[in-house]
Parts: C-alpha cells; structure tokens; sequence
C-alpha cells in the first residue's frame, strides 16, 4: 500500500497493518544507543539536519536524537522510547503503547516508518496527533523516514518538520473564506433580487439580515478558535436556560446551507435547567456538533438535539445515523484530521474540543456504532467550578 512518493493511508485506503508491539531487551537498547553514538554517520545525519531528527532502531524505539528533537517538552528522556509515546499521542497514552491503537491504523508517521523500512527507502507522510504535553494539544508534522543502517544494526533515521502553521493557514484559506465567501454571496444574491424587484422588501431585508449575522458568527467563531490555541480568549460566564440556548441554536439553522434537504430535530429541555457558562462558546460548540451530523446525514436524514440533567452536570447531545469507522475514530479530535477528501476541513471537531474542554471545562466525546449511529455531546457542571 506504500505510494511512490508517500506513505500516508489516504481516506478509504487500506490501513497500515498495526505493527508488532514487541520491544527490544533494555540491554539490547543501551548497545543499540551506544553504537548510534559511535556510528559517524549517524552524528553527521544527526548534526546535518535543519530540524528535529530522531534514529529509531528495529522496534522502533529512539536510540539517537539531536537537540531540535524536543518531543518530550525538551526536558524528558528520549532514548527507549516510541515517537508516539515522545510525542505525547493521546492515543499511545490510552493504548499504552505506541502502534497499537485502531487509530493507529491511520498514522502517517507509522506509516512511513514501516513502508520505509520495508522497501529499503525514504518515504514521506504527515504525522497529525493530539498530544497530552503541556501547551502542545494539536501537533502536526511532516515526516521523512529514511533507512539508516549502522554495523549491522536496522536503523531508520526519521526527521520531523512542523507544518502546523501552513496546516492553520490552508484551513483559513479553504474552510474560512470558503464558507465567509459563500455568506458573501448570498447576501448578494438577495441584494440583485430586492434591485430588480423580484422579490418584497420585507423578505428581503429579513434574509440579508440572516446572512449578516451568519456572516458575523463565522468570522467571530474563527477568532474565537485562534484565540483559544494561543490560551486568549476570554471566558465570560452567565446563567443560561438550556431552553433560550436550543431555540437559538434552531435559528442558526433556519436558514443554514448544511440543513438543507436534511431536517434538525430538537428536543424539549427541562423547562427550568440554566447552566452558568459562556453562551456564546458554547453555542458554537453545539453548532460545530450539528453541522458535523448534517454533513454525515443523506439527504432526507435527521440530526437530532437533546438535552438532559444528572449528578449536577448537564449534557447536550447531538445524534446522526452515520457511523464513524473504527480505524478513524482515534483521530476525530484532532486538529487538519478528516474523513472528508476536501483540503482545509477537519477544524470543526478539533474545535469543539478545544472550546468545550479547555476554554468552558467541559468534558466533549462521542460514540458510534451501527447500531445507534453516532452522538457527539458536551457535558457542563451546573454551576462553574
């Protein structure tokens, strides 16, 4: 499954195969550390390299890296370790160990070190991870493995270049001014339509209005994600009624392209449940969420919203009949990762994650299974804590 010039699975591809999760002995591991140290080749690869380079042995474990390498925060111990376990990965953290999630089925990185050192050459993919290290949620490389061999020793040198800025700006560019420019053109639209006089004033008026605000959310709902990355953005808490929260997010899609030809359904909340929170942070959440289900749905498809109370949290849910794949589910969350083909999506789950647990300290997940579809939802304490 290894493509000539990458070796990142793309979308509807066959998965990497998961690798074998043996280690080598910590004793094989010092000899293997030591001749990396040894090895001139290995301190000239190390020495030569602009950015962050990493030599990993047979099992993939670390034996050698130069000082750009501050996968570990810069102060942890590399050597022994698996990159997805350097790096943080949310996904080496639950499986506890690195390779051996579903998700990892779908990792670039893995990918390429495999493929490279299978067929005896340099392969490049995109490494695109959650990580757990301090101030590092989103991290998002490009990755070049290259077989490295040394004295007898299966060596792969794999050097690491963070694309994590052109990542945010190609979403600016093809996710934000595509859906800015698509409002635009509504506005227009209607514009022409009330000049020629082909439709009333009153109507009108009332759409351009729509389309104003709509216009205004997603240019503050961008912001709003540049902020949180950067830990800016300003949390300003009030009761809501769970009621006034809905009735406001079934506006946003009275008029929404997603919900077009699909039908949003949303339940009654308890009449009397407020959550103090940042309403607006919070509806863009919901938002985020609804717009993920209706792109998941047919056309005649139901997304569904409701809300409930226990154990003094409340939980909104957002429910579609889709399934997510197994081997993707590991990476919904993260930052540029989607399933669909588009260049510039894949900020609309990443960022109902980001607001909903970092900025309103929620707890966001889902679930799916071909059984009950898929639920996304965001659980809030009542009260702030």
């Amino acid at each position: 499954m290894c493509g000539p010039d990458t070796a990142a699975p793309p979308p509807g591809a066959v998965p990497t195969p998961l690798p074998d999760a043996r280690r080598a002995a910590p004793e094989q591991v010092r000899r293997e550390i030591e001749a990396a140290r040894r090895s001139p080749v290995v301190t000239a690869v190390l020495e030569a390299a602009d950015g962050a380079i990493v030599v990993l042995n047979a099992q993939r474990q670390i034996v050698a890296a130069n000082p750009r390498a501050h996968l570990a925060g810069g102060t942890g111990e590399l050597s022994g370790l698996r990159m997805g376990e350097a790096l943080g990965c949310v996904n080496a953290r639950a499986s506890g160990d690195c390779g051996a999630s579903p998700a990892c089925q779908q990792c670039g990185a893995l990918a390429a070190i495999l493929c490279s050192r299978r067929e005896a050459r340099s392969l490049e993919a995109e490494c695109l991870l959650r990580s757990e290290l301090p101030g590092r949620a989103a991290l998002e490389f490009n990755v070049r493995a290259t077989p490295l061999p040394v004295d007898g020793h299966a060596f792969t040198a794999v050097s690491l270049r963070d694309v994590s800025a052109e990542k945010r700006r190609d979403a600016l560019e093809q996710l934000f001014l595509h859906d800015v420019l698509n409002t635009v053109a509504g506005l227009r639209g209607w514009a022409a339509r009330l000049r020629r006089g082909t439709v009333q004033p009153a109507a009108a008026f009332e759409r351009m209005d729509q389309l104003t605000a709509q216009l205004e959310r997603e240019i503050r709902d961008h912001r709003a994600l540049l902020l949180a990355e950067r830990g800016l953005l300003t949390l300003e808490p009030r009761p809501v009624r769970a009621a006034d929260l809905l009735a406001e997010l079934d506006a946003v899609f009275s008029f929404h392209a997603a919900a077009r030809e699909r039908r949003l359904a949303i339940g009654a909340p308890p009449g009397d449940l407020v959550v103090e929170t940042d309403a607006a942070l919070l509806l863009r959440v919901l938002v985020n969420m609804v717009v993920n289900g209706l792109e998941a749905s047919p056309p005649g498809g139901e997304v569904g919203v409701s809300c409930s109370a226990a154990g003094g949290e409340a939980t909104l849910e957002v429910h579609n009949a889709g399934v997510i794949p197994p081997e993707v589910r590991g990476r919904i969350f993260q930052r540029s990762f989607s399933t669909k083909a588009a260049r510039g999506r894949g900020l609309g789950t990443y960022g109902m994650k980001l607001l909903g647990e970092q900025v309103l300290g929620g707890a966001v997940s889902f679930r799916s299974d071909p059984e009950r579809g898929t639920v996304f939802e965001i659980r809030l304490p009542l009260r702030r804590r």
